[in-house]
């Protein structure tokens, strides 16, 4: 009898352990699979971190967790770590909306111009005819360049001044009028406004309220400052690109002020793996219909064209908060993807065969490379290409040649910029100092060095500046590029600094 125990307690634990993993379903995949990235990350010489889930139908069929989460304290990635997910915040945003509009909460059909009303848009705008539907599938035809770089960047706004940007600077996006498709981050900026006047809570709270707690995503948040109060590690943004590909800490890490719906969530592999069964399994999962299977499913239909390409993928239309693409072997792929200063996300899926694959980098650059390949090899593998060691082998040492002349590429132009001559009009010291905005906050212009200048906007703080073609400075915020600060002069004197599109005035002492 006791011997009979002891063999059933042994058979229980055996099983407990397969339903936590589920891996033994596919152990050819996950051998093939963990070579692959072994391979990989080799040729690239990976060392920042990443999160990967492979979902099959209702489970996660496979993880794997490797790199590092924070440098400077040694911190390995593990199961959870969380990572910002920046744009696949999108398909959150919009499912919460559908969710709520399902609930009579929300009108799809309400123009922006019935939001609202105390704003007296202009008539090229087309503000009478621009409605939910349009902001969250891209075609509403405007843009609104402050707004975005406050909410993603600087974090310098309140709520009050918000509808004052709203009116002041919405205007006709020309490269895709009304109607047409181009992909930006204002669309949801904007819902996340009317989300706010209509049901009296912010984004962060209905989404958190109508998909991460019914979902049971209970290691995901809109808020870093919810992470870090509950004790969670979070994936730090890095970067290889230097010489000696070292792994390097950045400074710009993303705040609860510039959480935003268009890019706003924090999340572990675990808990996407979950956001993936939901997108597989019209809503259900643990055996229980969390989210209306209608809504998911008009989520992921085609709502708005589109002729984009990225790397293989070719897209050709785009749903709620989703982007439908067709890869190069003929599956139709549902993705979304995320990147940020040192993050990047990337979260597919195909419907046909239950697929998905969730990738989360905390680096930015050779990322996007890498994450793509092993992204399209687990879809490959079930297509069952042909060849697939052979073609994958090829393609890691395109990616990995692609990926080193993009950077080689990248640092000539940073030589070439610091070779410019200064054609600055007055002394360093004269452009020192904070610059002032009713809008937009502050600008500080600061000197660290002789004739070395840093500048802080916000959350952003600038590398050294650079030399630029006209009386301004080149300013590196973050590895998103670089931007000039054009100053205005009166006299010998500096009284205004411009940076994309956002002027300051010079406080005088």
């Amino acid at each position: 009898m006791k011997t009979t125990t002891i063999t059933l307690l042994i058979f229980l634990l055996f099983l407990s352990s397969c339903s936590k993993t589920e891996k033994l379903d596919y152990p050819e995949f996950n051998k093939a699979y963990t070579d692959f990235i072994e391979l990989a990350t080799n040729e690239f010489g990976t060392k920042y971190g990443m999160a990967i889930s492979v979902v099959k139908d209702d489970r996660i069929i496979f993880e794997k967790y490797l790199g590092i989460a924070n440098v400077d304290k040694n911190i390995k990635v593990s199961e959870n770590t969380l990572f910002y997910i920046a744009s696949i915040t999108k398909s959150f945003t919009a499912m919460a909306a559908l969710i709520l509009e399902s609930k009579g909460q929300l009108d799809f059909d309400k123009s922006l111009a019935a939001s609202f009303p105390e704003i007296n848009f202009a008539p090229e705008l087309k503000a009478d005819s621009i409605t939910i539907e349009h902001l969250i599938v891209h075609t509403s035809g405007i843009e609104n360049r402050p707004i975005g770089n406050l909410k993603a960047y600087t974090g310098s706004y309140d709520k009050d001044k918000l509808l004052g940007l709203l009116e002041q600077f919405t205007v006709v996006n020309t490269n895709a009028p009304f109607g047409e498709f181009e992909y930006t981050n204002i669309g949801y900026n904007i819902l996340e406004m009317i989300m706010e006047r209509e049901l009296g809570a912010d984004w962060k709270s209905l989404v958190e309220q109508e998909v991460l707690k019914p979902l049971k995503m209970n290691h995901t948040s809109t808020r870093m400052s919810t992470a870090i109060k509950q004790g969670w590690e979070i994936a730090k943004p890095h970067t290889q690109n230097n010489d000696k590909n070292q792994l390097t800490r950045l400074s710009l890490e993303k705040k609860d002020n510039t959480m935003h719906a268009a890019g706003g969530i924090i999340s572990t592999a675990q808990d996407m793996a979950r956001w993936m069964i939901v997108q597989l399994n019209n809503g259900k999962i643990d055996e229980e219909q969390i989210i209306d299977s209608s809504l998911v499913n008009n989520s992921q239909l085609k709502h708005a064209e589109q002729d984009r390409e990225w790397y293989d993928l070719k897209r050709f239309g785009y749903g709620y908060g989703w982007n439908i693409a067709t890869n190069p072997i003929g599956d139709s792929l549902v993705h979304h993807y995320g990147g940020f200063n040192g993050m990047h996300a990337q979260f597919s899926f195909v419907r046909n065969t239950g697929l998905g694959v969730v990738i989360m980098a905390n680096e930015a650059e050779m990322s996007q490379y890498l994450n793509t390949l092993l992204s399209a090899y687990v879809f490959d593998y079930f297509s069952k290409r042909e060849n697939l060691d052979i073609y994958y082998k090829e393609k890691m040492k395109k990616y990995h040649k692609d990926y080193a002349q993009a950077i080689a590429s990248d640092n000539e132009y940073m030589i070439e910029i610091a070779k410019r001559p200064w054609k600055l009009e007055l002394p360093f010291s004269s452009y020192v100092g904070t610059y002032r905005s009713d809008l937009f906050g502050s600008l500080i212009v600061q000197e660290v060095e002789e004739n070395k200048l840093v500048v802080i906007i916000g959350n952003l703080k600038s590398d050294i500046a650079t030399p630029h073609t006209t009386n301004a400075i080149r300013v590196q915020m973050a590895k998103i590029g670089g931007f000039p600060i054009q100053f205005t002069l009166n006299k010998n004197t500096v009284e205004k600094a411009t940076w994309k599109g956002l002027t300051f005035t010079k406080v005088i002492n």
